[in-house]
């Protein structure tokens, strides 16, 4: 069996020869607010990129930039909109510096309480080009910062967490286990108690009713018939979707396991195969929970917030702002 994430994550493993499962993990939201804790102020749920101010730009230029910026932090799966800023928000805000011919684009990331984060420079340009508000231009600083900032982001989160005695990175994360439907013969059971066998750890701990669970987990499988081969060998689809949710309902990832097996061949007795799934579906479901929550990320360094705030708190008087 193998998986192939659509990040980074691969773990390989094959059985019974040809009767390998081919399937992907989907983990949608590396950066996510930490619905485990309680802090007063958590990682952005929703990241504001104002058009920057004292920046070169006309105001269509600097609007066109801030578009371009918050198209890039979504696709790094942060949720981020260019609009002013808003008392209470998480901002990017960029300045500029001009060096000769180049400018030199810096990106700071404020609190909702006001206190600069940190600071990141972004890619050198051309001060002709940056001025014309060239959309290429615009595009490639924001491609190149994006997951820098987004770097930043997971960091911060990941130091809130450390500090929270009763976050995931102190404690195992609660899993309400449903259980596996839908699987011909004896599927449904040998899958659901191999998995249950191969998932517990000191990160992870099964509980078979939902109160206080972290995450939720549940298994669906079907069985459709397919081609009926070659050689007149008929073979059925084989579909096995495991689908984690956070404590809130939202979907925190999927891992889908598939292949086409000899007809009828997982009617009565699932026995290795099964074993197999269920072990599989294990790792990839603590992957899941451990790209969502973050438990695993490196906290920032607090030094680098109290360096930032030293060197940039005048540029807070040029951030944009809109009244409610």
């Amino acid at each position: 069996m193998q998986f192939k994430s659509l990040k980074s994550f691969k773990i390989g493993f094959s059985f019974l020869g040809v009767l390998s499962l081919i399937g992907c993990i989907q983990v949608p939201h590396p950066f996510e607010k930490n619905k485990t804790t309680s802090l007063t102020t958590p990682p952005p749920s929703r990241l504001i990129v104002p058009p920057p101010s004292n920046s070169m730009l006309n105001d269509k230029n600097a609007q066109g930039f801030a578009e371009e910026m918050a198209k890039a932090m979504l696709e790094q799966t942060v949720p981020a909109v260019a609009r002013p800023a808003q008392k209470g928000d998480w901002i990017l805000l960029t300045k500029v510096r001009s060096e000769e011919d180049m400018i030199i684009p810096s990106f700071t990331i404020i609190a909702p309480n006001g206190k600069v984060e940190a600071v990141r420079k972004g890619m050198p340009v051309s001060k002709k080009d940056w001025i014309s508000g060239q959309q290429s231009i615009f595009h490639d600083v924001s491609e190149q910062s994006a997951p820098i900032i987004n770097q930043v982001l997971t960091g911060l989160q990941a130091r809130q967490m450390a500090a929270d005695p009763h976050s995931l990175k102190h404690r195992a994360a609660k899993i309400y286990f449903k259980g596996v439907f839908g699987a011909p013969g004896d599927g449904n059971k040998i899958i659901a108690q191999q998995f249950a066998i191969s998932f517990a750890d000191k990160a992870n701990a099964i509980q078979y009713k939902p109160d206080q669970a972290d995450y939720t987990v549940d298994c669906h499988v079907s069985v459709t018939d397919g081609a009926q081969g070659t050689r007149g060998n008929p073979v059925q689809h084989v579909e096995i979707i495991w689908r984690v949710t956070d404590n809130k309902g939202k979907e925190a990832g999927k891992v889908s396991q598939i292949n086409d097996v000899p007809a009828h061949r997982l009617d009565h007795y699932w026995g290795d195969i099964g074993s197999a799934v269920g072990e599989e579906a294990a790792g990839g479901v603590k992957q899941v929970i451990t790209n969502y929550s973050g438990r695993d990320n490196q906290p920032l360094p607090a030094n680098n917030a109290k360096e930032s705030a030293s060197s940039n708190a005048p540029e807070l008087k040029n951030i944009q702002m809109q009244h409610k």
